[in-house]
This record gives structure tokens, C-alpha cells and sequence, in this order.
């Protein structure tokens, strides 16, 4: 963005010097990537008018123009050939200066020069020395070439995205105000009150258009637009066209909203239509080319065909021209996402697309025709005679509120809560103090603010980033304060990074025909798949994090890093019976087992479940159920790509949330991976419960717990799980907690036998067990467990 300093000074009466205004703007947070001087350096140098071109004898290099300043036509020898009769150049007459060197009479070939005529670099307007600088339909023979270029400062700046109000000049004096402590002095627009003519716009797609303001002026007339005028669009880098043009480019560099000016007798039935594009619909455009759309692109259109692209550039069909008399002032808000993606399908960029992709207010677009109509008034004569505007959600203003100590935690300087608001209405913000508290609006401009750290982070860089000490982070926070603030998909990640896990990342970009099948059960069986792929083997979206996993899983092993333990926690994509997709949160877990047979995959299985525990136990809740999978006889079905008897259910509420168990070998196989792999994947909104549960505080046990052993022989396929429910119920109250210690097969037992051990720890309330209490609770459970599964009990 550049920023003229005389242009700024309109505004706000700027204290410092150019360094010094961009070192203050860029500590608050507006970098300023150049300061340029543009300070002429040359006297006596007018605009002529080429009436006249003709070769000169004997030379093949050079031409003699014939030119006027308004009086008497001299001849001037030039070597450049980008001249055209009726152009406009810059003349160095007999006796101006350029830098240090006078210009005098010369003669080439026997025929005399009377002065040159000069291009941009000689004039120090630029680098193009390829040809004699063209000077804009603005300008006048006979005017003084510093009228057209005074001496200014043009501050370059980097915008940051999420601050398309700062992409004007209003903006920056707005900041360059709450630097300084400076009032800022806005344009005064007269309020006129045209008809109101609701007709004028309809808006066929509200989704791609938030607001469509217009307004229709009568009985203008197109010249030039005045030197004041073209001198600051040069400064912003825009090139004056004619009045009507350049205020609608004035407008855009002064307030941040771009506008569009139609020719108003050239719209079929005089009215605007937005909408999106036909398939393959045409426009042509105010460069000359003609781009075809899709019907997912936003153009404006007449009744009858579009007459520009939506938000990026306007059509040659409907362009002002010199007869113009009537014009239709647009200034509409569009959807960003929109903008973006159409922007680079056709491959263009603008100073209007560029400032609508990053999200403008609809609050701009009333003021910003209201000032371009009132210069067309001035400049042109035009005379406002019907206004439109069509705003389907106005905008609700949004309340937030801080505290001094909100502001000292993230800070880490203690600001008092009087001068954060004085900084916060220095910004245009709304700010009211009740009970030792600010309830802030931002402005109507400002959409990137939203939470009390927006607000915070706008005191900090008023106030000034480089007077908060350097400390070490932390504060006291209270507990609750402190859960209830912290993201669920952060506590996971700290969780299983605890339990030596590593974070993996894979692409959410899959081939349909290479994908492992392994998922969660309730996934659909077919992917998501995609229109316009980058590459064949890159046609769908994954419906799960498993066999992206198990694909790093078989790198790792190929690169000698077997024994790999990787998580994830990304997004899903599910097709709907409505032909709609679902984006789901899940989390994944895959580990590889390189040697060790099935014992140690069965480790590595409890390893993983009680992973799963842990997490959601830091999520508040009580328990974490599995149960063994049901395969069906003749197919895996839902369960394809694991191993049968090896994999389980995650449940919450006795409904399946998730999976876990051992990946089927031919999986395995058709991936690379040798040795054995481990997973678990569950929908990461039910199994976190949100993340919002916030942990409560008991007290210490009175009276001192049991713990006991209980080791028990079990035969045939009967699940870990449902032995610990049965331990569950016939424990009671008394028994507070279960773990499983191990499980053994083997020689010394016979053929489908198993040895499971647990750990078992009662507890009372109110008083301390005694041996036989204990002893009773023991016997129950061991006798369930006979009834149940016919279980001996070994120890």
C-alpha cells in the first residue's frame, strides 16, 4: 500500500518526520517497508502537445515531433518512437534545468532542436528510459510539469490480511492518530437525499454479495480530472483516466472501498442485477480481453448479460466514455472467499480484489458512494437524482469485555484500565466502564476483533510493544480459568506426547484405489471424491487418519526406524445421504511392533488402550469402555483391514465411538510394513465430550484403601473386557479402581486357556475395611466370575 504524506496531512496533522512516522507505524504493528523521497529535481519543464510527427533527413534512428505548449509549435528531435500525435509529453524548453544541466537549441543533421522532450528516468519520475513519459489526459499544455508532480514522501507498507482497513489512506491516519494522541479530521460529505429506488439492484445471490449500495447521477460531464486529483492517484499508483474514473479510484485510495462507475444509458432496462455467472458466460473487460466464467463466479450483471466481474474488474460494454452523461456509482461488499478463488482461477489480480478478498465491512460501502457522488457533483456536475441500497444481514455490533488484569496476564505489563480505554477509543472503539470493567464495540470497520485478546493486543501496540519489559512467561491463573480456556486438541496433544508418541501430519488427499480400508466402523465405505484432481493417484478426500498413518509407518520401517509411535488429529470427510459432505474431528493412533510375535502386539494393545484412558481421563471423565468387535461370518464388513479376535469397539454411553485393535497382516503385506501394527482411531467430539468439562476438587480419602490380587484362568474367546465388567458389578461401591497387569499364554497351560491377573483397590468413605470385608467383596467377585465364564481362580 503507499501512502502519500501530503495526502495523509489532509487527515491528521502528523508530529514527526517521514523516519520517524514509519518506525512508530511499524512498531505498531503496520510495517513500512520503504520510505521514498519523490522530490523533482528540475525547473522550467511544461506539457506539449505532439500535433505532428515526420522522419528526419539522413537519419534513421531519430524523428522530429512537432509540439505546442498552447502558443507557438516548435519542432524538438526526439529518439523515441512511443510517441503518438496528440500525446502529451513532458518539454524541456530553451533554458530549463534538468538536475545540473541546462537545455539549450541544438541542431541534428542541419535541422536545430528547439529544447527535448523527456522521459520518466531523465526526469526522475521512474526507471522506464525506454521512451518519452506520456503524461495523462489531465494534464494541460503550457502546465508546469511540478503542478502534476509535487514534491511528497510515499510511505510502501505490508498490510497484514486481517486489516483491510488500514489499505487506504483514512486508515493509516486513523493509527498515525492513536499513535500520537492526534484528532483526525474526516472528509465532510454533504447529505443529500435522492429518491429512493429499490428496483435499481436486485440480488440474486446473497451469499456472494453482503451489500450492493448505488446511486444513479444525472447530467455529468467527462474531462479530465483536476492536477490536485491526478497528482495524489499517482502518488497511490493508480493512472488518471478521466474525472468520473478517478474519483471512483480516489474514493477506493481515500476510504478503502473499491467502486465501480456504469455507464447508465448502456445497462439493459437501467438496472443491476448480481448474481452468479452462466457456465462458460463471457465478459469482456476493461483490458480488452474477453474472460469466461464458471457458475460459481459473481458478476454484475444488466437484465440481460453481465456487464463486469464481481469484485475484481468492471466490462467494456458498460465502461464510462467521453459522451457519457449519465452514471450508475456502485459500491458493494463482497464474500472474500469468493473474490480469492475467482481472482486466481482467472489469473488477475486488482486493487479491488485485493482488497476485497481480505474481508471488507459493509459499513463502507454507504459512505464511500455518498463521498464519490458528492465529488462527481463538484467535478463533474452531476446532480444525484436515485440511490439503491440492498443490505439482505446488516451487520450486528458485538460487545466484548476485559479487565485490567486480562490485559496485565497476556501483556505482561501492568496497563491501568483508564488508558487502555483511552487507547481503545483513540481507535474508534465504543468503550463503557462498569464495576472495574471495559464493554468495548469496535467500530463499524474493524471485523477482525471479536475476542477480549483482539482487544488486548490493540492496547498493547498503542501503548507501545517496545516499553514492555522482557520477563519470563507465566502468571498465577486459577484453575478453573485456566481449563476453561484450554483448546481439548491441545491437552490430547500433551497427553500422548507424554506417552512418548510423535505427532504425524498426513495429506487429506488420498487415491480412491490406494487407500488401506481400515477406518472407523460407522465411516461410509466410499470417499469423498474429487472433481478436478491434481494427480490421478490424488482423487479423493480420506475418510480416515488410519492409512495415512500406516503409510508413515511403512516409510519409517523402509528407513531402518522401525518401532515407530505416531498420533493424529485432523479432519475426516464423510458423504451424506443428501449428497452433502461432513468434516469430522477425529484422533488416530498407529504403532508398529517390528518383532516379537503376537505377546508383544497384545502389550503394545493394552498400551495403546490405556493411552486412550489417560486422555480422556485429563478430559473429566470417569470411565473409558471397550468391548470386543463382532466380525461378521462371511465378511469383516465394517471392520476391514484388522485382525478378527484382536480388535475392539470404543464406546461412550454403550454406543461405538471409535476403534482399536491389530491391523490384518495382509494389510500389512500390501503396504511394505514387516512385523506387526497396532491402531485406534475415535471420533475426537464425543470422546473428549467436548473438552469443556472442568475437573472438581475432592478431598483426600479419610481411611486408607486395600489393594488385592486376583489372578484367574479363563477358556476360550472370552474378552478382557467382559471379565472387568463382571468385576465391576459384583465389587461395589468399595472397589474404586481396576487395572489389568497381564495376561499369559502359553506351555504351561492348556490348549485355549488363558491367565489374566488384575489389581483390584477398595476403599470406604466412612470408615477403614477390615480383612473380612475385603475378603467378602473377593469371594463375590470370584464367584461371578465361575458362574459367568466358568473362571478359576489361580491366586
Amino acid at each position: 500500500m503507499l501512502i502519500s504524506l501530503n495526502w495523509l496531512k489532509d487527515y491528521v496533522d502528523v508530529p514527526a518526520d517521514a523516519p520517524k512516522l514509519a518506525e512508530r507505524l511499524t512498531l505498531a504493528g503496520n510495517e513500512v517497508e520503504r520510505v521514498v523521497e519523490r522530490d523533482v529535481d528540475f525547473d522550467g519543464i511544461v506539457v506539449a502537445q505532439v500535433k505532428g510527427l515526420r522522419p528526419l533527413p539522413g537519419s534513421t534512428k531519430n524523428q522530429i515531433a512537432n509540439v505546442t505548449t498552447g502558443q507557438a509549435a516548435v519542432d524538438v528531435v526526439t529518439g523515441a518512437w512511443n510517441i503518438a500525435v496528440g500525446d502529451l509529453v513532458p518539454y524541456a524548453v530553451p533554458g530549463s534545468r534538468l538536475d545540473d544541466r541546462r537545455i539549450e537549441t541544438k541542431t541534428f543533421l542541419g535541422v536545430p532542436s528547439a529544447g527535448m522532450l523527456c522521459s520518466a528516468i531523465e526526469l526522475g519520475l521512474g526507471e522506464d528510459a525506454a521512451g518519452i513519459l506520456i503524461l495523462g489526459p489531465g494534464a494541460i499544455p503550457g502546465q508546469d510539469l511540478r503542478e502534476l508532480y509535487p514534491r511528497d514522501t510515499i510511505l510502501e507498507l505490508e498490510i497484514k490480511s486481517n486489516r483491510p482497513d488500514l489499505l487506504c489512506h483514512l486508515g493509516i491516519a486513523r493509527e498515525a492518530g492513536a499513535i500520537f494522541s492526534l484528532s483526525v479530521k474526516e472528509p465532510t460529505v454533504p447529505k443529500t437525499r435522492p429518491k429512493d429506488a429499490p428496483e435499481l439492484v436486485r440480488i440474486e445471490a446473497p451469499d456472494g454479495c453482503r451489500r450492493f449500495v448505488g446511486r444513479l447521477l444525472t447530467g455529468i460531464t467527462v474531462a479530465p480530472s483536476p492536477p490536485w486529483m491526478q497528482a495524489r492517484l499517482r502518488a497511490g499508483g493508480v493512472r488518471p483516466i478521466s474525472n468520473i474514473v478517478d474519483i471512483t479510484n480516489y474514493v477506493m485510495l481515500e476510504t478503502g472501498q473499491p467502486m465501480h462507475a456504469f455507464d447508465y444509458r448502456r445497462l439493459k432496462d437501467g438496472r443491476i442485477v448480481v448474481r452468479r455467472a452462466h457456465e462458460g458466460e463471457g465478459v469482456a473487460c476493461l483490458d480488452g480481453r474477453t474472460r469466461r466464467l464458471t457458475s460459481r463466479d459473481m458478476v454484475v450483471a444488466d437484465t440481460e448479460r453481465a456487464q463486469g466481474v464481481a469484485g475484481i474488474i468492471g466490462g467494456a460494454e458498460s465502461a464510462v466514455q467521453d459522451g457519457t452523461t449519465d452514471v450508475f456509482l456502485e459500491a458493494a461488499t463482497w464474500e472474500p472467499r469468493s473474490i480469492r478463488r475467482t481472482s486466481r482461477m482467472l489469473g488477475l489480480r486488482t486493487e479491488a480484489s485485493s482488497r476485497f478478498e481480505k474481508g471488507l465491512s459493509p459499513a463502507l460501502s454507504l459512505p464511500a458512494v455518498e463521498r464519490a457522488a458528492a465529488l462527481v457533483a463538484e467535478l463533474a456536475g452531476g446532480r444525484a437524482t436515485a440511490s439503491s441500497d440492498v443490505y439482505p444481514g446488516p451487520l450486528k455490533p458485538i460487545t466484548i469485555e476485559i479487565d485490567a488484569d486480562r490485559i496485565e496476564r497476556v501483556l505482561g505489563v501492568k496497563v491501568e484500565l483508564g488508558a487502555a480505554a483511552a487507547i481503545l477509543e483513540r481507535l474508534r472503539f465504543t468503550v463503557k466502564s462498569a464495576g472495574g470493567r471495559l464493554r468495548v464495540q469496535p467500530p463499524e470497520f474493524r471485523l477482525d476483533c471479536s475476542i477480549p485478546e483482539d482487544l488486548v493486543e490493540e492496547v498493547g501496540r498503542i501503548y507501545g510493544y517496545d516499553r514492555i519489559p522482557s520477563t519470563l512467561p507465566g502468571a498465577r491463573t486459577p484453575v478453573r480459568d485456566l481449563y476453561e480456556r484450554r483448546d481439548a486438541d491441545e491437552t490430547a496433544r500433551e497427553v500422548l506426547a507424554g506417552r512418548e508418541l510423535d505427532e504425524a501430519v498426513t495429506s487429506s488427499i488420498v487415491g480412491a484405489g490406494e487407500t488401506p480400508e481400515t477406518a472407523l466402523p460407522m465411516a461410509p465405505r466410499s470417499l469423498v471424491r474429487i472433481k478436478n484432481p491434481m494427480a490421478e493417484n490424488r482423487d479423493g478426500l480420506r475418510r480416515s487418519l488410519l492409512p495415512g498413518l500406516l503409510e508413515a509407518l511403512a516409510l519409517n520401517a523402509r528407513q531402518d526406524q522401525g518401532g515407530a509411535r505416531l498420533f493424529e488429529l485432523g479432519s475426516v470427510f464423510w458423504k451424506t445421504t443428501a449428497n452433502g459432505v461432513d468434516e469430522l474431528q477425529v484422533l488416530a493412533m498407529a504403532t508398529h511392533v517390528p518383532a516379537g510375535g503376537a505377546d508383544a502386539a497384545a502389550a503394545e494393545l493394552r498400551s495403546v488402550q490405556a493411552t486412550l484412558a489417560t486422555v480422556r481421563d485429563r478430559f473429566v471423565i470417569p470411565s473409558t469402555d471397550f468391548k470386543q468387535a463382532e466380525f461378521p461370518s462371511l465378511n469383516p464388513g465394517p471392520f476391514a483391514g484388522f485382525h478378527p479376535g484382536r480388535t475392539g469397539e470404543i464406546l461412550d454411553a454403550e454406543e461405538p465411538i471409535g476403534i482399536i485393535g491389530e491391523v490384518h497382516p495382509e494389510v500389512l503385506h500390501k503396504l511394505g510394513l514387516p512385523g506387526r501394527a497396532v491402531v485406534a482411531e475415535v471420533l475426537f467430539g464425543r470422546f473428549s465430550a467436548g473438552g469443556g468439562r472442568t475437573p472438581q476438587a475432592r478431598p483426600l480419602p479419610r481411611f486408607p484403601g486395600v489393594r488385592r490380587d486376583l489372578t484367574v484362568l479363563i477358556r476360550g474367546k472370552i474378552a478382557a473386557g467382559d471379565v472387568l465388567q463382571v468385576i465391576r458389578q459384583q465389587g461395589g461401591y468399595t472397589l474404586r479402581d481396576i487395572s489389568m497387569v497381564s495376561e499369559y499364554q502359553g506351555p504351561q497351560l492348556e490348549a485355549g486357556a488363558r491367565s489374566l491377573s488384575f489389581r483390584l483397590h477398595y476403599q470406604a468413605d466412612d470408615r477403614t475395611l477390615t480383612n473380612e470385608e475385603v475378603a467378602a467383596v473377593q469371594q463375590r467377585i470370584i464367584d461371578g466370575l465361575k458362574a459367568r465364564f466358568g473362571a478359576e481362580v489361580r491366586s
